[in-house]
């Protein structure tokens, strides 16, 4: 991928053996493919199910990615799915036809910022206690930044925002998501291409236990809730999100499991 140099005229489409498209405003350019195989190899089919893998994780982790990798991906001239395909390759391996997805180890976002440690933590059925360290000794942590936590069950495709306090609390009390209400998503199970009716997956949270994996980014307290796009910004970023964010590398707090 190039970027092209600014111009009075703007290049679309293809010319020659390049293709010329637009993207966050900013023109590139690219190699158009001579030629295309599709004879199912074992390489080939390894490498579309990891994109398919790598692209149905980050689309359920949308909300959080898009918090935590959305100025990391602009400087990059990426959206936020593939910015997070990019840092997250390791954590997607093939095995037998099967995707494996090592979900500890995402990373869902990058930043300066420093996070926090998770010391305790209490579960009594959908209520959550946890306690962390208020600050540390490495640079920019600020006692007013923002800790923001996301509880995640990728089987039946939930993430949600489930806290939000300030660093200098050192605890916070939440409530997991009720998946009763979450029985119309589908059930996507990796390397298969059958998907549950509608019957069948309430009868799979009925009788098997959900997985709640949870995450936290820390907010620069000058940028978290608000927004900080400039008008120049917001005309390129028509979903209006907030690419001036400071935030820290993501932080896996760990799973909890339940009975449904």
């Amino acid at each position: 991928m190039a970027k092209v140099k600014p111009s009075l005229i703007e290049q679309t489409g293809t010319v020659g053996d390049r293709v010329f498209y637009t993207r966050f405003g900013k023109q590139f350019s690219r190699s158009r493919a001579k030629s295309f195989t599709d004879n199912k190899s074992e390489a080939q089919l390894r490498q579309r199910a990891l994109f398919k893998a790598m692209q149905h994780t980050s689309s359920i982790l949308g909300s959080i990615i898009q918090r935590g990798l959305a100025k990391e991906a602009h400087a990059h001239g990426h959206v936020e799915n593939n910015e997070f395909a990019s840092i997250n390759k390791q954590c997607f391996t093939y095995d037998d036809g099967v995707v494996h997805i090592d979900y500890p180890r995402l990373l869902l976002s990058t930043g300066p910022v420093a996070g926090v440690k998770f010391t305790q933590h209490c579960v009594d059925g959908l209520h959550v206690e946890l306690q962390f360290e208020p600050c540390s000794s490495l640079p920019h942590a600020n006692p007013d930044d923002v800790v923001f936590i996301y509880a995640v069950e990728y089987q039946v495709e939930v993430c949600q925002l489930v806290a939000c306090v300030e660093r200098k609390a050192t605890c916070v009390a939440f409530d997991l998501p009720y998946l009763s209400d979450e029985t119309d998503k589908p059930i996507i199970l990796l390397g298969s291409d059958v998907t549950p009716s509608r019957h069948s997956k309430q009868a799979c949270l009925r009788s098997t236990s959900v997985t709640f994996h949870l995450y936290a980014i820390v907010e620069a307290a000058n940028t978290a809730c608000i927004s900080t796009l400039s008008p120049d910004e917001k005309k390129v970023d028509k979903n209006h999100r907030n690419i001036n964010r400071r935030v820290s590398p993501s932080i896996f707090i760990g799973t909890i499991s339940l009975s449904s």
